[in-house]
């Protein structure tokens, strides 16, 4: 089977994808965004990779249509499978190709449309003309039917997962140890991007309060983004160069290791789907503070998180005050995360889901 798997990303929620279909399939990764592809993509084997910048940033639908119905011709796939609704989705939408499979990833579903009259004409073109949906979260598929009038049975909603060979417990001192941080400091470890949706100008207010008169605390950021800079001035502005360290984005592959080596994930994140980094999270065991996003009330409670309402600064204040005091409940939570990841966000098992859509759609 061919499977043109098109993209406005290029990035890590792409890389589970391709890294698994290059084994079953014979895929072209079309991509289509003003952003670099990451290098865990480039360096999959058995992958044709076509790349192109679309002269309107954001909008390859009006630069990009001829180009589209080129590589279709030459590559003549089996299937499509499109990732980011209004950008990538629609070219594929627009082609009259079926079988088409959408992939919302998030905000492209869940906030976009209702800010942008355009967008949402955009969205109801691809969901109206689509063979199938797949979405992360039963939120989100409920969004889906309000909004487009979609069938339950038309979409299908499984957790993209991870990988639970590599994000599992390992040694905490170890990890500190080869990453070079201290051992006794209470860790907080923040791997989503700089941008206004992922809550940063909350999460650095609220650690700094937290921080201060203690000298046993660091945060690490894990993180890129167009407010990276602002980021960056907040820290040094505020004195906290000794209380966070912003790393920068790192390979997949290295994630695990500072997972472990922290104690408290924090995601402030004002809209979501289900996050991948959330699940990475659990699988290594530790504590969790998040904000009240409906696609993430859905794996995370008061037994094994700490949920603050989106944009309070003062909740994350409190939550990270909580677990400083308490690591016993640290232990507690990160031990039922463990178990959730486990029975639940097994990309491996999840993985089975996608290959039966994709057969049920091409036959």
């Amino acid at each position: 089977m061919k499977v043109l798997y098109v993209s406005s990303n290029g990035g890590i929620h792409d890389y589970r994808f391709l890294k698994k279909l290059v084994n079953d399939y014979e895929v072209l990764f079309l991509h289509y965004a003003t952003g670099e592809i990451i290098e865990e993509i480039d360096k999959l084997e058995h992958l044709q990779i076509i790349s192109k910048k679309p002269a309107f940033r954001s909008m390859p639908i009006i630069s990009e249509r001829g180009h589209f119905k080129k590589v279709l011709d030459e590559f003549k796939p089996d299937i499509i499978h499109s990732g980011y609704v209004w950008q990538a989705g629609i070219l594929a939408a627009n082609s009259g190709f079926h079988p088409h499979l959408s992939m919302p990833w998030g905000s492209d579903i869940l906030t976009e449309p209702d800010k942008s009259f355009l967008r949402r004409k955009l969205v109801s073109k691809v969901m109206s003309t689509c063979d199938h949906v797949q979405c992360d979260a039963e939120f989100v598929k409920k969004k889906i039917m309000d909004d487009y009038g979609l069938p339950g049975e038309k979409i299908t909603v499984f957790p993209w997962g991870i990988d639970l060979d590599q994000f599992k417990i390992s040694d905490k001192a170890s990890a500190r140890e080869e990453l070079k941080l201290e051992q006794g400091k209470f860790l907080v470890i923040f791997n989503r991007y700089f941008e206004p949706v992922y809550g940063v100008t909350s999460l650095l207010e609220a650690y700094r309060k937290f921080a201060e008169g203690k000298d046993d605390v660091m945060m690490i950021m894990l993180s890129d983004g167009s407010g990276k800079i602002d980021a960056l001035k907040y820290i040094t502005q505020h004195g906290l160069d000794d209380k966070i360290q912003v790393i920068g984005r790192v390979p997949n592959k290295e994630l695990p290791l500072f997972l472990n080596a922290a104690d408290v994930y924090v995601s402030p994140s004002l809209s979501d789907g289900t996050s991948l980094s959330l699940l990475e999270a659990m699988a290594c065991g530790l504590g969790l503070i998040v904000t009240d996003v409906p696609a993430i009330k859905e794996w995370v409670n008061n037994k094994n998180g700490l949920m603050v309402k989106r944009g309070s600064t003062q909740e994350l204040k409190d939550a990270l005050q909580k677990y400083y005091e308490n690591k016993a409940l640290i232990a507690e939570h990160g031990s039922v995360n463990k178990k959730i990841a486990a029975e639940k966000a097994d990309w491996d098992k999840n993985y089975l889901k996608l290959k039966e859509i994709y057969g049920k759609l091409v036959k």
